[in-house]
């Protein structure tokens, strides 16, 4: 038999070589490995904020029966965004509209998650640039935040940009409505840190307010218009309305906190950290006179209780505000005076307006 045509024993042709491992093998097992850590972090990030969030809705009768207790049967509605809509709820009928032609920015859906779990590594979150909408004193308009630009806007969507190159509009920005005289002005942070007032029927005319150079994003005027309640850096102050310097301020936070709010009386409020409960103050004074609490997250609840962005309504006693500092979309009309509670449903920065009627007397 020729030598080249013997085949090995069939024991032996069941035994494979010992591998060897190259530099090939090595490169290959390391970017698996490498991808099993990236695919760790992603899923880390993403979930570190809770699953994704549901939608909840609130039956109609239990808004307009719940509303009714704690108003007294007023007339009231809310605005908020669902982006990229724009939703109105009247609290007396329980009927949500969208506000057509008007889109926001903002998203908590899926795949708003996926981009906050992006940008949360290299910028802001989506929930920084949510419209943060304003309700005018009469509540027929309102102001709103869209790529980097302030509207006014109606209910039928009939918008105007308020444009001036003084304001500050980037993300996280909250410009109110507000009546002067008879007109209508826009109030918010200016790009040097002061407080301004644009008048919205003609934007070249602006006014500035509080001229302490320190305003970081937030701020608002209490409804008396003597006080401004504004955020610098990670401490609340006020200042009386034409202060010109920063040491004219009084800090009324302690802490960490953030997000100021004003009330349409002489007080203003500030959330500390945790986000738990709002501490309310006179203005005038500085003085604590009250506490607002979060109220119980609506079934199923999350790990624990949450407050943030209270805006405070038109009438004194009432405000909204919205459950969670992520992409839980929990909405509740509050009572400030008893700490009642109406969850209302789903949806990103609410404001509240409540009709006023006047004494005849």
């Amino acid at each position: 038999m020729d030598k080249k045509s013997k085949s090995p024993p069939a024991a032996k042709r069941l035994i494979a070589p010992p591998r060897e491992w190259g530099i090939t093998g090595w490169l290959k097992c390391k970017w698996v490995f490498i991808g099993v850590v990236l695919a760790g972090a992603f899923l880390f990030f993403f979930f570190s904020n809770g699953p994704i969030p549901s939608e909840k809705k609130v039956p109609k009768k239990e808004i307009v029966r719940g509303w009714a207790k704690m108003s007294g049967n007023k007339q009231g509605k809310v605005i908020f965004a669902q982006p990229p809509k724009m939703m109105i709820l009247n609290l007396k009928t329980g009927i949500t509209k969208e506000v057509p032609g008007v889109i926001t920015e903002g998203e908590c859906t899926p795949k708003g998650l996926v981009r906050r779990t992006l940008r949360r590594l290299k910028g802001p979150l989506p929930r920084g640039y949510s419209p943060r909408p304003s309700w005018s004193p009469d509540g027929k308009r309102f102001l709103y935040r869209y790529k980097g630009s302030i509207y006014a806007c109606d209910e039928q969507g009939n918008k105007k940009k308020i444009k001036n190159n003084r304001m500050d509009c980037s993300y996280e920005t909250r410009w109110s409505w507000r009546v002067e005289n008879g007109e209508d002005w826009a109030l918010g942070p200016s790009k040097k840190g002061n407080v301004i007032q644009v008048k919205i029927n003609d934007p070249t005319v602006v006014k500035t307010v509080y001229a302490g150079g320190d305003v970081v994003k937030h701020c608002e005027m209490t409804g008396t218009g003597t006080h401004i309640v504004y955020a610098r850096k990670r401490d609340i102050f006020v200042a009386a309305v034409g202060s010109k310097s920063k040491e004219e301020s009084r800090k009324i936070s302690h802490g960490q906190s953030c997000r100021p709010c004003a009330a349409p009386d002489n007080r203003v409020a500030w959330l500390p950290v945790p986000h738990e409960r709002y501490f309310i103050h006179d203005a005038t004074s500085g003085k604590e006179t009250g506490v607002l609490h979060a109220p119980p997250p609506p079934p199923p609840p999350p790990k624990k209780r949450e407050i943030y962005r209270l805006n405070w309504s038109n009438h004194p006693d009432f405000a909204v505000h919205m459950y969670g500092s992520e992409c839980i979309e929990y909405i509740h009309v509050r009572r400030i005076s008893t700490g009642e509670h109406l969850f209302i449903g789903s949806g990103w920065d609410p404001d509240l307006w409540i009709e006023i009627k006047k004494s005849s007397g």
